[in-house]
Formats: structure tokens, sequence, C-alpha cells
């Protein structure tokens, strides 16, 4: 028999804060599937034993959280966990990737410093999930390398934002198209 321990986790609601909980109890033998959902502010976790250890990681991160549920369940075949992650990745990461394009394209039409930069915060979500598509059955040595390198494409756009501010601010730029920064925002928005 397996654990399924529902937490609360109210200060997560992107996916850095998700990979900050991964790279918590990362190394954990007794864990077999994470299960984020970030709208709801929920972590659902299967594993075998270690509930205390498991809640204690978590609450070091200070991320507000609680366990809302405890039971025990039957084993999952790994392979159907498997295929139900890919199936949720793949979805998110088309969603953030169209949403990326879409904002990017009309951000730099309408010279939209907001637009671009929301693309960008979209193309990092969708290069998170792509990693984690990759990663799925994965060591752990190799997960924790692929979301090294998905920090480093954080921090890369991050740059790459900070720069174009910069850049704006030093120049002399036009006023943004503000009918379609609202039109392409409000879809954005829909999204969420």
């Amino acid at each position: 028999m397996m654990e399924k321990s529902v937490y609360k986790i109210s200060k997560m609601d992107c996916p850095s804060e998700e990979r900050m909980i991964r790279m918590k109890l990362d190394g954990l033998d007794s864990i077999k599937k994470l299960e984020f959902d970030l709208v709801n502010r929920k972590l659902t976790i299967l594993h075998k034993g270690d509930t205390e250890l498991i809640t204690s990681l978590i609450d070091e991160l200070k991320y507000d959280s609680s366990i809302v549920s405890f039971q025990e369940v039957e084993e999952l075949p790994i392979v159907e966990v498997n295929r139900n992650e890919k199936n949720v990745l793949i979805v998110v990461l088309v969603i953030n990737a169209a949403f990326f394009l879409i904002e990017f394209l009309f951000g730099w039409i309408s010279k939209s410093m907001g637009l671009v930069a929301d693309s960008l915060d979209m193309f990092a979500d969708a290069s998170v999930y792509g990693l984690s598509l990759y990663a799925i059955g994965k060591a752990v040595a190799k997960k924790r390398n692929i979301a090294r390198l998905s920090g480093y494409i954080q921090l890369g756009l991050a740059v790459l934002g900070f720069i174009e501010v910069l850049r704006r601010f030093l120049g002399i730029e036009e006023l943004p198209d503000y009918k379609t920064m609202m039109i392409v925002a409000t879809f954005a928005f829909l999204l969420i």
C-alpha cells in the first residue's frame, strides 16, 4: 500500500515554486509521484512512509503549507503515472508556447514592454514544462541537471528583459499601442 498526502501551499503559484519544492524533495526514495495543482495551490504526493519528513521539508521552504488530507491508496503502475504526467505537461506546454508567440509578436508590433515581458514569462513556463516533459522517468541526477538548466534559462530571460527595459529607458521610444496591448492582455488573462 501507498500513502497519498495532499498539501495546501498558499504561496505556490508558478513553476518556480514548483521547481523549488521538487528540488527540496529530490532524493527521497519514498516519494513515487508529485502532482502539482498550481491553480488551486495544492500538492499531492504518493509515497511510502516518511510523511513527517516530507512535511518538515516542505515547511522549511516557508510557502505557508499545511497537510489537507492523508489516506492509504493502492499502488499505481509507474507507467500510468508517467503517461498522465506527460499528457498534462503537453497541454500546458502547447498553451504557454502559443501565448509566448502571440504576446511576443503583438508586444513587438505594438512596442509594449509589458506584453514582451509577459511573453518571456510564458516562454520561461513553456521551457520548464518542456524540460519537465523530458525529465519524466529519468534518473534523479539527470533531473537535477535539467532543473539547473531550467534555472539558467529563467536567469537568461530575466537579463534579457532587464536589458530591454534599460534600452527603452535610455532611448526615445514611441508610446505603445494601448489597443493591441489591451486585446492581447485580455486573452492572456482569460487563459489564467
